[in-house]
C-alpha cells in the first residue's frame, strides 16, 4: 500500500478496528486532518492503529484522545505517526527518537540504559539500578507497583535521578502533583544538576498553580540545558498567561531553533 493512498471513513473504521463515532472524533479535535471527502492517508492508518493498541491495552478512550490531541499539539507540523507511543498504567507513554515522556503530564521520562553518564552515575549501586529497571518495566502495567521499585530505589540510594523523574511524572499522572514537587524538592538536594528534575518539577508546580515558581524552575532547567526545547515552549506559554509578551516571544523564539536543530 503506497504511502499517500486514501482510504473512506468506513475502510479505516474497520482497517483499524475502531468505531467510526471515535475517529470521527479525533477529526474534530484537529488530531487526524484527512483530505477533502474524509479520505484518510496511510499515516493516519497509523495512528489509528496505535489508539487501537491503547484502546486493547485498556487505556480509557478520554485518555487517548488527550493524549493524541497533546502530541499532535507538540508535534505540528510533523505527523502523529512518526511518534510511538505505548501504554503506561493507564496513562500514555510517546517516544520521539531518544526523548521519552508522559502524554498525559508531558513530564519526562528516563530510560535507564539511554539516561546520560551523568545521571547513571547518581545511581552507582547494583542493587538500586535492578530496582529501577523492575520499575521501568512496571510502569505499562502496574504504576502501584512501579512505584514501589522506584521508592525502593530511592531508599537504597537517595541520588537515584532516574527514580525522581519517572516517580515524579507517575504521581502527576494520578493527580497527586503537590507530592510530585515535595520528590522533587528531595531531588534537589541531590541531583540539583540534572535539567529534567527542574522541567518536571515546573510541571508540577503549574499542575498546583503556582506559575511564578514554575517559572523559576524552568528557568533553572534552561540554564543547565539551553536546548531542552519543551521547557522553551512550556515557558513561553506560561510567560504569555502571565502578561510578560517579550519574555514569551523571546522563548518562544528559542523553542523553534532548538526544535529545528
Amino acid at each position: 500500500m503506497v504511502a499517500d493512498a486514501a482510504y473512506s471513513l468506513g475502510q479505516v473504521g474497520r482497517l483499524a478496528e475502531l468505531p467510526e463515532s471515535f475517529i470521527a472524533t479525533l477529526v474534530e479535535l484537529g488530531v487526524l486532518e484527512p483530505q477533502q471527502g474524509l479520505r484518510f492517508s496511510h499515516q493516519d492508518l497509523v495512528v489509528l492503529r496505535a489508539a487501537k493498541a491503547l484502546r486493547d491495552a485498556r487505556v480509557p478512550a478520554r485518555k487517548v484522545i488527550q493524549a493524541l490531541r497533546n502530541v499532535k499539539a507538540d508535534l505540528a507540523p510533523a505527523h502523529l505517526a512518526s511518534v510511538r507511543l505505548r501504554a503506561q498504567a493507564g496513562g500514555v507513554e510517546a517516544s520521539i527518537g531518544p526523548r521519552r515522556y508522559d502524554a498525559l503530564t508531558g513530564q519526562m521520562l528516563l530510560p535507564l540504559d539511554e539516561a546520560p553518564p551523568d545521571v547513571r552515575s547518581i545511581a552507582p549501586t547494583d542493587e538500586a539500578v535492578a530496582c529501577a529497571r523492575q520499575a521501568l518495566a512496571l510502569e505499562a502495567s502496574d504504576g502501584a507497583a512501579a512505584e514501589t521499585a522506584y521508592r525502593r530505589a530511592l531508599w537504597l540510594d537517595a541520588g537515584c535521578a532516574l527514580a525522581y523523574v519517572n516517580l515524579g511524572a507517575l504521581l502527576c499522572e494520578t493527580g497527586r502533583s503537590e507530592e510530585a514537587v515535595s520528590l522533587y524538592d528531595q531531588a534537589l538536594v541531590w541531583c540539583e544538576g540534572i535539567p529534567l528534575v527542574h522541567f518536571n518539577r515546573a510541571i508540577a508546580l503549574e499542575d498546583m498553580q503556582q506559575p511564578e515558581q514554575a517559572v523559576a524552575a524552568y528557568e533553572r532547567a534552561l540554564q543547565l540545558d539551553a536546548t531542552l526545547a519543551d521547557a522553551h515552549y512550556n515557558l513561553a506559554v506560561l510567560l504569555e498567561r502571565l502578561g510578560d509578551a517579550r519574555g514569551s516571544l523571546r522563548h518562544l523564539n528559542a523553542y523553534r531553533r532548538a526544535a529545528a536543530a
